[in-house]
């Protein structure tokens, strides 16, 4: 029986939340103990019709679960009812505990999607390799694929590391920017979640961090005693890798992934790509056939006369101006979202400091930009009039860019519909 249904085998187990990883929770120990009752709170009705030997607990009150032995947390769920630490679990938490030691855990407010993907494209190219976590496949669904010799790319969210008390082998943390402030409330707790994936790790582990990040107040708290800070040698000139004593040139031919943040990421896969035995010519190789994911800086095409960047993905300011720097010859800018209360002045400052000749705002933070901006804009009510407005006022030959600063919640699902709801209208397909 596998080590962590050996854990779960006769407990009273309660999961808590029931959308995609809750339901991967149920089917894996459902597979192996037919016959143990489960209990699934949630907040909204769930159908049982398929599932068997389920309670649940449904409605305001479904996260009092002090009587179970186990409550395995789904990534999303913000407590709202004090659970003691030892009852709490979750699938990276057990996962971690029990395959950490072949796992490569990457997080950072922005680009740990891109990264994970790339070291995945490249490592599996060499040996047994799965992608998991955050990107949107569950621990527990790939559990069947890995083996003892099987690495483990585990793309690391806040929500996800927030109550783990285990961490991976390789530890990466790309950056930290303000993010999530609806969930945690202060930025304090926000990084507190991220410092997971380096908090239990041991004298064998390694962390690495972004430039930034091992010269600030969080430092102190990073190198210690109980594991390797590894201060590996990276850094990034125009298209030149400078990886420890070894510098790889990047030519505009080898990626479509734009911007010098990105260089970085390429950077650090490389680097960790060499700690499995994976040449830099091996890995440079393998670079030229990813394909970037969608909504990162992804070319639309050129249509209307006009070339389309789609940044969905883009919810902070700092991804925002990073993406305008990728893109210098942008002459319109769709900017806005959902207002969750972070600080829009980097933002602001740097398009007064680099106006550009038409800013878009939308929603409710470009409610707030608005009153923080000393340039030319135009405010529209939603993200199809601001297409159908940089259709009328962009330079024929220029670039609009979507990259809004501002989570999508409260008018689309996700950034990714957003996205495509975004292409759609530069197509006239919505």
């Amino acid at each position: 029986m596998p080590p962590i249904i050996e854990e779960l085998k006769n407990k009273r187990i309660a999961i808590l939340g029931f959308g995609k990883e809750g339901q991967s929770t149920y089917h894996y120990i459902r597979k192996y103990l037919p016959n143990q009752e489960l209990t699934i709170a949630d907040l909204h009705p769930i159908d049982t019709s398929k599932l068997t030997d389920v309670k649940t607990v449904i409605g305001e009150h479904y996260q009092e679960l002090d009587a179970y032995d186990i409550v395995m947390k789904s990534p999303g769920i913000v407590l709202t009812h004090r659970l003691p630490e030892d009852k709490l679990n979750s699938q990276t938490n057990l996962f971690l505990k029990h395959y950490g030691k072949q796992t490569i855990g990457i997080t950072g407010t922005k680009g740990k999607s891109t990264t994970a993907s790339l070291l995945y494209h490249i490592v599996s190219k060499h040996q047994p390799c799965v992608l998991l976590g955050n990107i949107g496949k569950p621990a527990f669904d790939q559990l069947e694929d890995i083996q003892a010799d099987t690495i483990v790319v585990y793309e690391l969210s806040c929500h996800q590391l927030e109550y783990t008390h285990y961490a991976p082998h390789f530890g990466v943390l790309l950056n930290l920017h303000e993010e999530h402030l609806d969930h945690y409330g202060t930025y304090e707790k926000y990084i507190h979640a991220k410092e997971n994936i380096w908090r239990y790790q041991h004298k064998q582990d390694m962390i690495i961090l972004e430039h930034s990040l091992q010269n600030d107040d969080i430092s102190s708290q990073i190198i210690s005693a109980s594991m390797e800070h590894k201060d590996a040698d990276i850094y990034v000139e125009d298209q030149t890798l400078h990886i420890e004593n070894e510098s790889i040139t990047i030519d505009e031919q080898a990626t479509t992934l734009l911007g010098k943040h990105n260089r970085y990421d390429i950077a650090i896969v490389f680097y960790l790509a060499k700690q499995l035995g994976i040449s830099y010519p091996d890995s440079l190789a393998a670079l030229k056939s990813f394909a970037p994911l969608s909504h990162r800086l992804e070319y639309v095409g050129y249509l209307h006369d006009l070339h389309w960047y789609d940044d969905s993905i883009s919810t902070i300011c700092e991804t925002t101006i990073q993406a305008l720097k990728s893109l210098p010859k942008t002459d319109t800018l769709l900017l806005g979202g959902m207002d969750r209360g972070i600080d829009y002045t980097p933002l602001s400052d740097y398009l007064n400091a680099h106006p550009i000749h038409h800013v878009i705002l939308m929603y409710d933070s470009g409610s707030v930009l608005s009153k923080l901006l000393h340039i030319p804009y135009t405010v529209v009510k939603d993200l199809a009039e601001a297409v159908e407005t940089a259709k009328q006022v962009s330079q024929k030959g220029s670039v609009v860019l979507l990259s809004p600063a501002a989570a999508s919640y409260g008018f689309f699902k996700n950034f990714e519909e957003r996205g495509d709801r975004y292409q759609k209208y530069i197509k006239n397909e919505a």
